[in-house]
């Protein structure tokens, strides 16, 4: 081999056509594994690019170091005292020792421990050449992928998301020598199925874009992606009409394909009576293909579908992809009229039939749940009647859409079409937007439910999920989650401070349980409530809140998640302003000595000293707009009442010696100081507050 310092390396497994999801995975997992594979056998290299097509996954490694780094370890031997005599000479211990680690005895070092003096070998392991590391690297690698769904072929036990056709491995212009399924790593590749030769060879790694390209293969992924681009520019020059691609359906395409072209297509012009939602799902979807909008945003009955044949046939494949889009459209237009047929109301006693959760009842069931929990939440939250009726009538007709045609071909439009169909039965345009927004947010980062009763039903629907799956023993563990718990239970935070509801948490999950007829309600509702109480703790300091005064609001108000956020706010505020260590002072030192003094009575009449009379008086006069400023949601001012009443604390202290010897005023200036940090208590719990010296 020629001694190069660095070479590039290439690695391509070339397979069957792979399901797009199976591209994504194998894309993320291919680089995360090398990377963490180089760096494990001290190989360092300039930069990693990942190339993926339906038919390959390739890592190409830029300046790929041709030896090991070199590496030097201390091992510890035996003590001093045993390693050498009182001469100083080494004993047998120490001789046995420096062979077992291939060095001289004189090169040991004696060096100071926790446990005394040892001897210690300092072991240099010179690096192997990297050509000789590559074979067991690429072996480890392509057996550590991961997918969804593997398959074995043939009689061996190698595993893979589709079979594996071909190997190409080569550092710098040479193929390394490693077999794979009863492959032989070569330098032959595959162009593209249909408009290429077949066969090519790649001479060196950093040819690989290039060769594929004159394959026509597009191996780059952004290179396919702007390709995409420009056909759709193309293809939609002059007409007046723009794409509207899903970004999950464009990353899906550009995931489908090797050498994308961009044919426009067109539908007849009667299916535009159908919903836009549908047209959208029945497009992007079920056919990967992207909607057309007119100037005005309006839909137009054309289509860009992506695909990956000759471009010479354009004219043949476009026919084809309008014959299957009309068939498809035909269908959601009859099963659109027939669904039209039933009002939404008359579809609930056909939920009697469908099982919800086998553990948990029927949809039917479900549904008069969750109009239960709605009455609830309207009565906890003190909203009007208006919203609460037409909460309770969205959730009798929220599930009714999923015995619906429409829904059971596309489950996706489950909640749009219930809108829709609502809509359409003469509900109230806010109880059909509840209907759908019931299912909101579902999934991290989607909307929250805009009208004050999607908002209402949703948290209903989350309550239920919640308390059910729980009390059926289906929780989460580890990574697994199938039915989103951890999902919902930060939903449920997320819409009450959007909506700023204040509610009574708590009493709400012991009423979902209840409801659902478990043994003891009460615990059930604590267990979802510690469990949501934890998300909510990990989202807010992931928000940027510090971790200790989180856990101080959260202990006091968690029955109310809307105000133990706002009271985080502000006491949020109040630290970055240098305003909350003058209040937590004063708290720790009333809380300190009086937290066993609950049950001492205070006696107005045993304040003797006039820096406690003043203590008391600050205290009576604090009680009253404290609770007032807490109940009208001015924490701000709330908080202002404590801090006004800290100097008072601090003149108490310097004036007053608490533990004397009169047992009498002792206890009493006990159970002043008690009701002091009590005080403090109602607006958090500052026991839990972090000085601001020790950092939060």
């Amino acid at each position: 081999m020629p001694g190069e310092a660095r070479r590039d390396f290439l690695l391509e497994i070339g397979t069957e056509e792979l399901p797009w999801g199976a591209v994504q995975d194998g894309r993320t997992q291919l680089r995360a594994n090398l990377a963490a594979l180089l760096e494990r056998e001290r190989l360092s290299w300039h930069f990693m690019e990942i190339y993926s097509t339906p038919r390959r996954l390739a890592a190409l490694v830029r300046g790929l170091l041709e030896r090991q780094e070199d590496v030097e370890t201390e091992v510890r031997g035996p003590s001093r005292s045993a390693a050498f005599d009182e001469e100083g000479r080494p004993t047998a211990a120490a001789e046995g020792f420096a062979r077992s680690r291939g060095v001289r005895v004189e090169d040991l070092q004696v060096k100071e421990t926790e446990k005394g003096e040892f001897v210690f070998a300092v072991v240099r392991e010179e690096g192997k050449a990297t050509w000789d590391i590559l074979p067991g690297i690429i072996e480890e690698l392509t057996r550590s992928f991961s997918f969804r769904k593997s398959m074995r072929w043939g009689s061996g036990e190698f595993r893979f998301a589709r079979p594996v056709r071909w190997l190409v491995a080569l550092y710098g212009a040479h193929v390394v020598p490693v077999s794979l399924a009863g492959l032989e790593a070569g330098r032959t590749t595959r162009g593209h199925r249909f408009l290429s030769g077949g066969l090519l060879d790649i001479e060196r790694p950093e040819d690989y874009l290039a060769s594929l390209r004159r394959y026509c293969v597009l191996a780059d992924e952004e290179e396919r992606r702007r390709a995409i681009g420009e056909g759709i520019e193309e293809a939609l020059a002059g007409g007046g009409q723009r794409a509207v691609p899903d970004e999950d359906t464009l990353q899906e395409v550009v995931d489908l394909v090797e050498y994308p072209h961009v044919l426009l297509g067109g539908f007849e012009e009667r299916f535009l009576e159908l919903p836009r939602e549908v047209l959208e799902t029945a497009m992007q979807e079920h056919q990967r293909y992207f909607p057309v909008e007119r100037d005005d945003g309006t839909l137009a009955p054309a289509f860009l579908v992506v695909h990956n044949g000759d471009p010479e046939r354009g004219e043949a494949i476009r026919r084809g992809h309008e014959r299957v889009l009309q068939a498809r459209l035909e269908d959601a237009s009859f099963f659109y009229q027939e669904d039209l047929r039933v009002p939404l109301a008359r579809r609930l006693e056909d939920l009697r039939s469908v099982v919800w959760q086998a553990k948990l009842g029927s949809l039917y069931d479900k549904a008069q749940r969750l109009r239960d929990l709605c009455g609830e939440i309207c009565r906890s939250a003190h909203l009007g009647e208006e919203v609460r009726e037409r909460a309770q009538r969205a959730a009798l007709l929220c599930k009714a859409d999923l015995v619906t045609s429409m829904v059971i071909e596309f489950p996706s439009l489950q909640g749009i079409m219930g809108r829709i169909y609502a809509l359409a039965s003469g509900e109230e345009g806010e109880t059909a937007a509840a209907v759908e927004e019931h299912y909101r947010p579902r999934f991290a980062g989607d909307a929250l439910p805009r009208t004050l009763q999607g908002a209402v039903l949703s948290l209903a629907e989350k309550a239920d999920n919640l308390t059910g799956f729980f009390g059926a023993g289906l929780l989460p563990s580890g990574s697994e989650d199938p039915y989103g718990l951890r999902r919902q239970a930060l939903a449920m935070f997320s819409i009450l401070a959007e909506a700023r509801l204040h509610l009574d948490f708590p009493s709400l999950l012991v009423r979902a349980a209840e409801n659902l007829s478990f043994s003891d309600p009460g615990e059930l509702a604590e267990e979802v409530s510690d469990f949501c109480r934890q998300r909510w703790r990990q989202a807010l300091v992931s928000e940027g809140f510090d971790h200790d005064l989180v856990a101080a609001v959260l202990s006091q108000a968690a029955r109310d998640p809307y105000e133990a956020r706002l009271r985080l706010e502000v006491l949020q505020g109040a630290r970055r302003k240098g305003l909350l260590q003058k209040a937590y002072t004063g708290f720790e030192r009333c809380y300190n000595l009086s937290r066993k003094a609950g049950e001492l009575r205070l006696a107005e009449e045993l304040l003797v000293e006039e820096a406690e009379k003043e203590l008391y008086s600050r205290l009576v006069w604090a009680q009253e707009p404290l609770r007032g400023y807490l109940d009208a949601g001015e924490h701000e001012a709330a908080l202002d009442v404590l801090l006004a009443l800290a100097p008072h604390v601090d003149h108490f202290f310097s004036e007053i010696f608490v533990m004397g010897e009169d047992e009498r005023l002792r206890d009493n200036r006990l159970a002043l100081l008690f009701k002091v940090a009590s005080l403090f208590l109602e607006f958090a719990d500052f026991s839990q507050v972090v000085t601001e010296g020790a950092g939060p």
